[in-house]
């Protein structure tokens, strides 16, 4: 019988995590008995070809796939899931497959094309407030908003990914590997949530929480984005604190969050009596119609990776094939973040 001699087990592992499947359900789809999976995936035993085209099949891989050196592993620890107690193994698993799927891809763009290193500093000694300041001040941002994040965020290094929609079940979360950096976004989001999710997901890199999911670390890693989207300085000096709701929102508009963000801040710099904070979010939530739609300047998109693909593919360098590789199929490669109110969901472009 001819065996397999490149087959690991370990991208079996993966692509099984990867698609939510426990050893039962992917013994019914490929018609192995779980005996056997559990030998293939300890090494214990290699799969004909045969098996190994029946696996495939059960998985929507190719058996190419599944020969392919395993990527390197990241720890859900150091994953900054939301919540991780209260996710399910399988949920977890397919997150954790999803990130070291993509790392592999940008590590093999890496090795063909110049991107920017990490220029992000880890400050866990610092509190939220003061962190945000000096990252602002380290990315020479000044007060100014901030726009856009996504360039600015890549710009700095920080490789920014959509999620699979199977996937986005499991929230943003960000994560990093031989020093880089990473963070992943529901594909739903509108750009103004993503804005948010991105300034969030900074905080957990910069703060370097151990416990990201734990009820603390969520506060801190908030705190860090209202400050990181709203400079303390820049909110003292709009003087908002009599602010008709007309200028809350345009001052809301120009820093790019919903308005109740900006009377969480003013609330929590003491710039606005709890009475008033409690009236004005009252007062917002009235008149706030259910299907509010983000503004149409809210857009976070990437630019670097898309151009980057671009590029490698018009040197002739097999981008898809490598794609393949990191991806269950060709509708799941790795994707950049695309967002905007038209198109939420949209991040293949």
């Amino acid at each position: 019988m001819t065996v397999i001699p490149a087959f690991t087990g370990k991208r079996l592992v993966l692509a099984r995590h990867r698609r939510r499947m426990t050893l039962a359900a992917l013994a019914r789809a490929s018609k192995l008995t779980t005996h056997s999976l559990t030998h293939f995936e300890n090494r214990l035993k290699y799969p004909s070809p045969q098996s190994l085209d029946r696996l495939a099949g059960a998985l929507d891989v190719t058996p190419e796939f599944l020969l392919a050196p395993p990527p390197q592993q990241i720890l859900p620890e150091t994953m900054s899931l939301r919540s991780p107690t209260r996710l399910t193994a399988r949920k977890r698993n397919s997150a954790v497959a999803v990130a070291e799927l993509t790392a592999a891809f940008v590590s093999w763009i890496e090795t063909h094309l110049w991107l920017p290193g990490p220029n992000l500093p880890s400050w866990p000694q610092l509190d939220p407030e003061h962190a945000a300041g000096a990252l602002r001040a380290h990315w020479q941002m000044g007060d100014a908003p901030s726009g856009e994040l996504t360039p600015l965020l890549e710009a700095n290094g920080i490789r920014i990914f959509a999620l699979p929609t199977d996937c986005g079940d499991v929230g943003a979360f960000s994560t990093r590997q031989s020093g880089t950096p990473f963070v992943f976004l529901p594909s739903h989001l509108d750009g103004e949530q993503a804005r948010q999710h991105l300034a969030h997901e900074l905080g957990q890199l910069v703060l370097g929480h151990s416990r990201p999911g734990h009820r603390d670390s969520r506060a801190a890693t908030m705190q860090f984005a209202s400050a990181f989207l709203m400079p303390r300085t820049a909110v003292v000096a709009a003087m908002l604190r009599t602010a008709t709701h007309e200028r809350l929102a345009a001052a809301a508009s120009a820093w790019g969050v919903p308005t109740s963000a900006v009377l969480h801040r003013l609330h929590d710099l003491e710039l606005l009596p709890a009475w008033s904070h409690r009236s004005n979010i009252q007062r917002l939530g009235d008149e706030t119609p259910p299907d509010h739609q983000p503004r149409a300047n809210s857009v976070e998109r990437s630019h670097l990776l898309p151009k980057a693909v671009a590029h490698l593919r018009a040197r002739g360098l097999p981008v898809d094939s490598v794609a393949e590789l990191t991806a269950l199929h060709t509708d799941d490669p790795p994707r950049w973040a695309t967002t905007s109110p038209a198109s939420p969901a949209s991040a293949d472009e």
